[in-house]
């Protein structure tokens, strides 16, 4: 994705919720003073380029967050830091942000809130556990499927008695199995989603 396409390419993309993305894009951006979003783009076969997550999802995050009483999130390939930043102020929790790019990382600790902690390295290698978090969210991180299996397969085997959440948002790649359970979703178009599932 070039940037000079990222505008386009958002108004095309949320077709089906674009009044409601834009409203939250303005409401957003001027409370955080953020008139332009970072991107990155990789040009790599396994990492998706450095995106935003847009506000109208986070704000929906933050409602179901809030509703299910969850007192921590790991963000997966959290890039500048939107998401934690964002569910940090939002929700007053702790906000675990796991960045493979270095360059993107050393830039989102400069900006990062005070219940913020991130952490440089692989999400497919990192131990997880130690974050105490269960619920984790996904903002497209991963550019082969079989990436995104192992890492669904990973948070399987993590507290393998307990209730855990996953926040999926523009996944199209990415399969869930039956053990996955949709109790949300939003659709923005065919590769445009939110999409929150339960697992055991």
């Amino acid at each position: 994705m070039k940037k000079n396409n990222y505008f386009y390419n958002f108004l095309r993309s949320y077709h089906n919720i674009f009044f409601r993305v834009l409203y939250f894009e303005i409401f957003y951006s001027i409370r955080f003073r953020e008139l332009l979003p970072k991107i990155k783009i990789q040009n790599s076969a396994k990492r998706t380029d450095t995106v935003p997550c847009i506000y109208y999802f986070l704000h929906e995050i933050s409602k179901f967050l809030e509703k299910r009483d969850i007192k921590s999130i790991i963000d997966v390939g959290s890039g500048y830091g939107r998401v934690v930043n964002f569910i940090s102020l939002k929700n007053k929790i702790t906000c675990h942000g796991i960045e493979y790019d270095k360059e993107v990382f050393k830039s989102a600790l400069k900006i990062k809130k005070k219940k913020v902690n991130l952490y440089y390295g692989d999400v497919l290698t990192f131990n997880l556990k130690k974050l105490k978090s269960k619920c984790f969210i996904l903002v497209d991180p991963f550019k082969k499927a079989n990436d995104n299996k192992k890492f669904l397969s990973k948070i399987k085997k993590i507290y393998p008695r307990d209730k855990k959440y996953v926040i999926s948002i523009n996944n199209s790649k990415g399969k869930f199995s039956n053990e996955f359970k949709l109790i949300h979703s939003i659709i923005g178009s065919k590769t445009r989603t939110l999409k929150i599932f339960e697992i055991n």
